[in-house]
């Protein structure tokens, strides 16, 4: 197996209190694996070192077989790490279009192709299985479900090694569970590593391979 992300001796303090001890696991490309414990484990810590979001306090990474310190989540997304969070991260007050393309908006000169911002975006939608979304909609009007949904496409819009999920279904209906179920089982067959987050077992029996 294809390691894509190894984390060996990871530690995470604040002040006193260690909410990472030593931590140390091989992510595989073309492979889910199911990230489980009690709330305060530190699952979404770990993840957020990984992605960039915090810094670690002790420990080191390697993405494939390069050194990996992201600083910053932009800069994990420049190495094709991307997450996807319980809290989600659009702005209420643009369109579904602006939010998918909101890392890299299309413009000529500094000006807004509207058009084409619209088309990469149905094109993600469609490929999401979310025909049905309008890409001028104010994403503030749509449910959350829906939100959550559009947070999901526009991450794995964007070319990822690796993708993590930290309880991705807790907003969504059966039906757009079963979508992204899909859709994950299409990315791990194109060899992303994907960590998933869950405290529902029967997804974690259902998807995962580790």
């Amino acid at each position: 197996m294809t390691v894509a992300l190894s984390v060996h001796g990871l530690t995470k303090r604040y002040g006193k209190v260690t909410v990472l001890d030593d931590v140390s696991i091989d992510f595989h490309a073309g492979h889910l694996h199911a990230l489980l414990g009690a709330n305060g484990a530190g699952k979404s810590t770990l993840c957020k070192i990984i992605s960039g979001l915090t810094a670690a306090s002790g420990g080191r990474m390697k993405l494939g077989e390069a050194a990996y310190q992201p600083s910053s989540k932009q800069e994990a997304e420049t190495h094709g790490v991307q997450i996807v969070q319980q809290e989600l991260n659009l702005i209420e007050t643009l369109s579904v279009a602006e939010n998918l393309q909101l890392a890299s908006l299309p413009n000529r000169l500094g000006v807004l192709r509207m058009s084409e911002l619209h088309r990469s975006a149905r094109e993600a939608l469609d490929r999401f299985g979310l025909p049905d979304v309008d890409t001028h909609a104010i994403v503030g009007n749509l449910g959350v479900g829906k939100q959550q949904m559009i947070e999901i496409a526009a991450a794995l819009a964007r070319d990822a090694g690796v993708l993590i999920l930290d309880e991705p279904t807790a907003a969504l209906s059966g039906s757009e569970s079963e979508e992204l179920f899909a859709h994950l089982k299409r990315m791990r067959e194109q060899g992303v590593a994907i960590i998933y987050i869950s405290h529902r077992l029967e997804e974690v029996q259902q998807l995962s391979d580790e």
